[in-house]
């Protein structure tokens, strides 16, 4: 078995206990877009997938009670903007990134009326903003982005739950069709619960390696990441659907398949 995470420190808390708890199969790292195509390819079995992804077609269906959320500001995919936001007519985007620029163009069309010129590029705010009026960044890159005062900066997790009074959810564990379903999805969600429960020690290891300030990584994990996916999880992402569609962003409208551990 194979399993495909994020390099982020949003994710760590789900993958932290996998291999502590017996997991004998390999957890190998890769942007989002890397993983969607990963799963896609066949190349791994479960992937931390951006929703925008499966809501694309990708995968067989998505893994119960566990996603990568959040409710409110999230601090960690963040449009940072030279000019004010309804004059923005370029934006710079992390190439890594799905979910987040999908929802960054429902975002613009839905507030502003229009979707922006876009440009993929890696994720280096000098250069980014050097070519466009605003840039999109996620995970360390954002948590880590030295802000100029002159610059306006937008928390997407923040602007969805104003427009939708919604949590917002950025990305779940996507199986691939054909793997072994249950006993993956038990393993994900026996990782999850373990990790939750140490998060001290997450925080103390992520820190230090990550080099990070230790009270900003605990704030990050316990007050701007969510983990579980529940109801209003799935309404969201219903909603996020239906405003894609709308905005001629996908195609259709894609039926949510859970699957339950064994």
């Amino acid at each position: 078995m194979v399993i495909g995470s994020v390099p982020y420190l949003n994710a760590v808390p789900l993958t932290w206990a996998l291999h502590k708890i017996g997991f004998r199969g390999t957890l190998v790292f890769g942007t989002p877009a890397q993983l969607s195509s990963w799963l896609e390819g066949g190349k791994i079995d479960a992937g931390l997938v951006p929703i925008a992804e499966y809501l694309r077609g990708v995968g067989s269906g998505i893994v119960a009670g566990v996603a990568l959320a959040s409710d409110g500001a999230v601090r960690s995919v963040l449009l940072f903007s030279k000019v004010p936001t309804f004059q923005i007519e370029t934006i710079a985007v992390d190439r890594g990134s799905r979910s987040s620029v999908m929802l960054l163009k429902v975002l613009m069309a839905e507030r502003y009326g229009n979707i922006p010129v876009l440009f993929p590029m890696e994720p280096d705010l000098e250069a980014m903003l050097s070519i466009a009026d605003a840039a999109l960044l996620i995970g360390d890159a954002a948590l880590l982005a030295q802000v100029n005062p002159r610059w306006q900066v937008t928390d997407l997790g923040q602007e969805w739950k104003e427009l939708t009074g919604l949590p917002f959810v950025f990305a779940a564990w996507v199986l691939r069709e054909g793997c072994a379903e249950s006993e993956l999805a038990n393993w994900l969600i026996k990782a999850k619960i373990e990790g939750l429960k140490n998060l001290e020690a997450i925080v103390a290891e992520e820190s230090q390696r990550r080099n990070l300030d230790e009270n900003l990584v605990r704030y990050y994990l316990t007050e701007c990441i969510r983990y579980d996916l529940t109801e209003v999880h799935i309404e969201s992402i219903q909603t996020f659907n239906r405003l894609c569609v709308k905005h001629r962003l996908l195609p259709g409208i894609r039926n949510i398949r859970l699957i339950e551990s064994s």
